[in-house]
């Protein structure tokens, strides 16, 4: 479900659906929320840091496992829900689509 409506939300809000980056697979999705999650246990900063190059704070895993840029792309693009399902507007509960 998170890979379906991240890509559809990112196909409905990237220049009319004509974006040079693909659309997220199932695999890339597991890996995102692995680093998102491996992110909780380690002190930096911001969150590039993580994939700095310096000696003394580089860590080759995040870099591997996915670029920084497809990393920023998902969080930029990530959707749990269809913003349009049932025309349901709750302004009141900004939790609603979780």
């Amino acid at each position: 479900m998170l890979v379906v409506e991240t890509n559809r939300y990112f196909l409905e809000n990237s220049d009319n659906g004509h974006s040079p980056k693909r659309e997220v697979t199932e695999a890339e999705m597991f890996v995102f929320l692995a680093l998102t999650l491996q992110m909780g246990h380690k002190v930096q900063g911001r969150l590039e840091e993580n994939w700095t190059k310096m000696k003394q704070l580089h860590a080759p895993f995040y870099g591997q496992a996915m670029a920084c840029a497809r990393y920023y792309h998902i969080l930029r693009f990530l959707h749990f829900m269809d913003n349009n399902r049932n025309g349901v507007d709750r302004i009141d509960d900004r939790l609603w689509k979780i």
